[in-house]
Protein backbone atom coordinates (compact mmCIF):
# COMPACT_ATOMS: atom_id res chain seq x y z
CA UNK A 1 0.00 0.00 0.00
CA UNK A 2 1.08 3.67 -1.02
CA UNK A 3 1.73 5.68 2.41
CA UNK A 4 -0.25 8.99 2.84
CA UNK A 5 2.57 10.71 3.03
CA UNK A 6 4.21 9.10 0.57
CA UNK A 7 6.12 11.30 -2.51
CA UNK A 8 9.29 11.20 -5.08
CA UNK A 9 12.62 10.83 -2.70
CA UNK A 10 10.81 10.14 0.15
CA UNK A 11 12.28 6.27 0.12
CA UNK A 12 8.79 4.83 0.66
CA UNK A 13 8.30 3.25 -2.81
CA UNK A 14 10.63 0.60 -4.57
CA UNK A 15 13.27 2.26 -7.36
CA UNK A 16 12.52 5.96 -6.25
CA UNK A 17 15.74 7.46 -6.26
CA UNK A 18 13.93 11.14 -6.35
CA UNK A 19 14.32 11.98 -10.12
CA UNK A 20 11.15 14.29 -10.78
CA UNK A 21 12.58 17.14 -12.50
CA UNK A 22 9.62 19.16 -14.25
CA UNK A 23 7.44 17.41 -10.73
CA UNK A 24 5.01 15.13 -12.78
CA UNK A 25 4.46 13.21 -9.85
CA UNK A 26 2.33 16.53 -8.13
CA UNK A 27 0.42 17.02 -11.51
CA UNK A 28 -2.88 14.20 -11.82
CA UNK A 29 -3.02 14.39 -15.42
CA UNK A 30 -4.40 10.78 -14.95
CA UNK A 31 -7.24 12.34 -13.44
CA UNK A 32 -7.22 15.33 -16.47
CA UNK A 33 -7.52 12.13 -19.24
CA UNK A 34 -9.90 10.22 -17.37
CA UNK A 35 -12.62 13.96 -17.08
CA UNK A 36 -11.55 14.37 -20.98
CA UNK A 37 -12.58 10.90 -22.00
CA UNK A 38 -15.70 10.70 -20.00
CA UNK A 39 -17.10 13.83 -22.01
CA UNK A 40 -17.43 11.45 -24.88
CA UNK A 41 -19.72 8.87 -23.01
CA UNK A 42 -23.09 9.08 -22.85
CA UNK A 43 -24.47 9.80 -19.56
CA UNK A 44 -26.20 6.86 -17.39
CA UNK A 45 -29.47 7.20 -15.85
CA UNK A 46 -29.22 7.81 -12.03
CA UNK A 47 -29.18 4.81 -9.91
CA UNK A 48 -30.34 5.08 -6.39
CA UNK A 49 -27.52 3.28 -4.42
CA UNK A 50 -27.51 1.33 -1.33
CA UNK A 51 -24.66 2.95 1.68
CA UNK A 52 -22.28 1.04 1.82
CA UNK A 53 -22.01 -1.24 5.92
CA UNK A 54 -19.81 -0.16 8.15
CA UNK A 55 -16.31 -1.07 7.74
CA UNK A 56 -16.62 -1.77 4.20
CA UNK A 57 -14.22 -0.37 1.62
CA UNK A 58 -15.18 2.49 -0.53
CA UNK A 59 -15.17 1.82 -4.29
CA UNK A 60 -12.89 4.60 -5.39
CA UNK A 61 -10.68 3.06 -8.29
CA UNK A 62 -11.80 3.87 -11.83
CA UNK A 63 -13.46 7.32 -13.22
CA UNK A 64 -12.58 9.64 -10.39
CA UNK A 65 -14.86 13.10 -9.37
CA UNK A 66 -13.26 17.06 -9.88
CA UNK A 67 -12.12 16.78 -6.26
CA UNK A 68 -8.58 16.88 -5.60
CA UNK A 69 -6.20 13.77 -4.79
CA UNK A 70 -3.91 13.34 -2.20
CA UNK A 71 -0.42 13.23 -3.72
CA UNK A 72 -0.05 9.93 -2.77
CA UNK A 73 -2.49 8.70 -5.12
CA UNK A 74 -1.56 10.43 -7.76
CA UNK A 75 2.02 9.27 -7.53
CA UNK A 76 0.08 5.86 -6.99
CA UNK A 77 -1.32 5.87 -10.58
CA UNK A 78 1.72 6.93 -11.94
CA UNK A 79 4.08 4.24 -10.49
CA UNK A 80 1.05 1.59 -11.30
CA UNK A 81 1.19 2.75 -15.17
CA UNK A 82 4.92 2.63 -15.31
CA UNK A 83 5.17 -0.94 -13.65
CA UNK A 84 2.20 -2.42 -16.32
CA UNK A 85 3.94 -0.27 -19.04
CA UNK A 86 7.33 -1.83 -17.86
CA UNK A 87 5.78 -5.37 -18.07
CA UNK A 88 5.17 -5.19 -21.84
CA UNK A 89 8.28 -3.12 -22.60
CA UNK A 90 10.44 -6.42 -21.39
CA UNK A 91 8.01 -9.04 -23.36
CA UNK A 92 8.56 -6.93 -26.13
CA UNK A 93 12.35 -6.55 -25.31
CA UNK A 94 12.74 -10.26 -25.65
CA UNK A 95 10.36 -11.23 -28.56
CA UNK A 96 11.31 -8.55 -30.94
CA UNK A 97 15.40 -9.63 -31.68
CA UNK A 98 14.01 -13.43 -31.26
CA UNK A 99 11.72 -13.05 -33.92
CA UNK A 100 13.72 -11.07 -36.34
CA UNK A 101 16.91 -14.17 -35.26
CA UNK A 102 14.43 -16.51 -36.34
CA UNK A 103 13.16 -14.81 -39.55
CA UNK A 104 16.99 -14.91 -40.24
CA UNK A 105 17.35 -18.28 -39.52
CA UNK A 106 14.33 -20.10 -41.47
CA UNK A 107 13.70 -17.00 -44.18
CA UNK A 108 17.12 -16.12 -45.24
CA UNK A 109 15.68 -14.56 -48.30
CA UNK A 110 13.14 -12.69 -47.22
CA UNK A 111 15.48 -11.27 -44.22
CA UNK A 112 16.51 -7.94 -44.47
CA UNK A 113 13.11 -6.59 -45.94
CA UNK A 114 11.19 -7.07 -42.68
CA UNK A 115 11.40 -4.69 -40.23
CA UNK A 116 8.76 -4.70 -37.04
CA UNK A 117 8.36 -0.87 -37.84
CA UNK A 118 7.59 -1.28 -41.75
CA UNK A 119 6.70 -4.76 -42.17
CA UNK A 120 7.24 -7.67 -44.21
CA UNK A 121 7.06 -11.39 -44.89
CA UNK A 122 7.89 -13.00 -40.68
CA UNK A 123 7.07 -15.55 -39.37
CA UNK A 124 3.49 -15.50 -37.13
CA UNK A 125 4.34 -17.44 -34.04
CA UNK A 126 6.14 -15.18 -32.17
CA UNK A 127 3.55 -12.27 -32.65
CA UNK A 128 0.70 -14.46 -32.17
CA UNK A 129 2.88 -15.65 -28.49
CA UNK A 130 2.96 -11.52 -27.68
CA UNK A 131 -0.81 -10.57 -28.62
CA UNK A 132 -1.37 -14.04 -26.48
CA UNK A 133 0.60 -12.20 -23.41
CA UNK A 134 -0.96 -8.91 -24.20
CA UNK A 135 -4.61 -10.38 -24.05
CA UNK A 136 -3.92 -11.94 -20.88
CA UNK A 137 -2.36 -8.82 -19.43
CA UNK A 138 -5.41 -7.04 -20.14
CA UNK A 139 -7.79 -9.77 -18.35
CA UNK A 140 -5.76 -9.40 -15.44
CA UNK A 141 -6.35 -5.88 -15.26
CA UNK A 142 -9.83 -6.22 -15.51
CA UNK A 143 -9.60 -9.07 -12.86
CA UNK A 144 -7.54 -6.81 -10.34
CA UNK A 145 -9.95 -3.47 -10.98
CA UNK A 146 -12.65 -5.53 -10.08
CA UNK A 147 -10.69 -6.75 -7.13
CA UNK A 148 -9.93 -3.21 -6.22
CA UNK A 149 -13.18 -1.97 -6.68
CA UNK A 150 -14.83 -4.18 -4.28
CA UNK A 151 -12.67 -4.95 -1.70
CA UNK A 152 -9.32 -3.30 -1.42
CA UNK A 153 -10.65 0.23 -2.52
CA UNK A 154 -7.71 2.83 -2.54
CA UNK A 155 -5.33 0.26 -0.68
CA UNK A 156 -3.51 -1.75 -3.09
CA UNK A 157 0.53 -1.80 -4.67
CA UNK A 158 0.90 -0.04 -7.33
CA UNK A 159 1.30 -3.00 -10.75
CA UNK A 160 -1.01 -5.48 -8.19
CA UNK A 161 -2.94 -7.98 -9.79
CA UNK A 162 -3.52 -10.30 -7.32
CA UNK A 163 -2.34 -13.07 -9.10
CA UNK A 164 1.01 -15.17 -7.81
CA UNK A 165 0.15 -18.88 -9.27
CA UNK A 166 3.35 -20.58 -8.42
CA UNK A 167 3.19 -18.66 -4.58
CA UNK A 168 6.52 -17.29 -4.95
CA UNK A 169 5.90 -14.25 -2.36
CA UNK A 170 3.57 -16.43 -0.32
CA UNK A 171 5.25 -16.09 2.93
CA UNK A 172 8.52 -13.70 1.73
CA UNK A 173 9.74 -11.25 4.18
CA UNK A 174 8.71 -7.43 3.61
CA UNK A 175 12.19 -7.07 2.56
CA UNK A 176 12.38 -9.85 -0.52
CA UNK A 177 9.00 -8.57 -1.80
CA UNK A 178 10.68 -5.12 -1.61
CA UNK A 179 13.36 -5.88 -3.28
CA UNK A 180 11.52 -8.08 -5.95
CA UNK A 181 9.54 -5.09 -6.53
CA UNK A 182 12.21 -2.85 -7.35
CA UNK A 183 14.19 -5.76 -9.62
CA UNK A 184 11.02 -5.71 -11.71
CA UNK A 185 11.12 -1.48 -11.71
CA UNK A 186 14.32 -1.02 -12.93
CA UNK A 187 14.03 -3.75 -15.64
CA UNK A 188 11.00 -2.51 -17.11
CA UNK A 189 12.25 0.58 -16.78
CA UNK A 190 15.89 -0.59 -19.00
CA UNK A 191 13.22 -2.93 -21.27
CA UNK A 192 10.93 0.56 -22.09
CA UNK A 193 14.69 2.69 -23.13
CA UNK A 194 15.41 -0.90 -25.16
CA UNK A 195 12.65 -0.73 -26.67
CA UNK A 196 12.22 3.45 -27.77
CA UNK A 197 16.25 2.08 -29.02
CA UNK A 198 14.53 -0.70 -30.98
CA UNK A 199 12.55 1.73 -32.57
CA UNK A 200 14.41 4.75 -33.65
CA UNK A 201 17.00 2.49 -35.07
CA UNK A 202 14.83 0.76 -37.18
CA UNK A 203 12.83 3.78 -38.23
CA UNK A 204 16.12 5.48 -39.20
CA UNK A 205 17.84 2.75 -40.84
CA UNK A 206 15.22 0.39 -42.21
CA UNK A 207 16.95 -2.72 -41.58
CA UNK A 208 16.23 -5.46 -38.58
CA UNK A 209 18.08 -4.31 -35.51
CA UNK A 210 19.90 -7.60 -35.17
CA UNK A 211 21.79 -6.66 -38.58
CA UNK A 212 23.10 -3.56 -37.83
CA UNK A 213 27.09 -3.21 -36.96
CA UNK A 214 25.88 -1.20 -33.61
CA UNK A 215 23.88 -4.10 -32.29
CA UNK A 216 26.45 -6.75 -32.92
CA UNK A 217 27.31 -7.27 -29.45
CA UNK A 218 24.37 -8.17 -27.96
CA UNK A 219 22.54 -10.58 -30.97
CA UNK A 220 25.41 -12.19 -32.43
CA UNK A 221 27.44 -15.23 -30.99
CA UNK A 222 30.54 -14.14 -29.36
CA UNK A 223 32.71 -15.97 -32.18
CA UNK A 224 31.62 -14.84 -35.02
CA UNK A 225 32.43 -10.76 -34.05
CA UNK A 226 35.36 -9.84 -35.76
CA UNK A 227 37.33 -8.21 -32.93
CA UNK A 228 36.61 -10.98 -30.66
CA UNK A 229 37.76 -14.01 -33.41
CA UNK A 230 40.75 -12.19 -33.88
CA UNK A 231 41.08 -12.16 -29.75
CA UNK A 232 40.55 -15.65 -29.69
CA UNK A 233 43.23 -16.82 -32.41
CA UNK A 234 45.47 -14.71 -30.55
CA UNK A 235 44.97 -16.37 -27.24
CA UNK A 236 44.65 -19.63 -28.65
CA UNK A 237 47.77 -19.75 -31.02
CA UNK A 238 50.22 -17.54 -29.32
CA UNK A 239 50.63 -14.53 -31.82
CA UNK A 240 48.16 -12.51 -34.03
CA UNK A 241 46.81 -13.22 -37.56
CA UNK A 242 45.92 -10.38 -39.77
CA UNK A 243 42.56 -11.45 -41.04
CA UNK A 244 42.61 -8.78 -43.94
CA UNK A 245 45.43 -10.93 -45.73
Amino acid sequence: VVPADAGVGSGMLPADYGFDPWELSTKDYFKQIQNFILNFVPKTKNIEQEEPEAGAAMPTVGFVGEKERPPALILRDYRDAEIRHGRLAMLAAVIWPLQEILDRIFIPNSFGSTTAIYGGPTMPFLPLIMTFFMLNLGYLDIYSTEIKENESGDAFLPGECFWDPLCVLEGAPDSMKRNMQEREILNGRAAMIAVAAFIFEEAMTHKPIVSLPTNMLLFEPAYQIPFIQEWLDCAAMGQCIDHSL
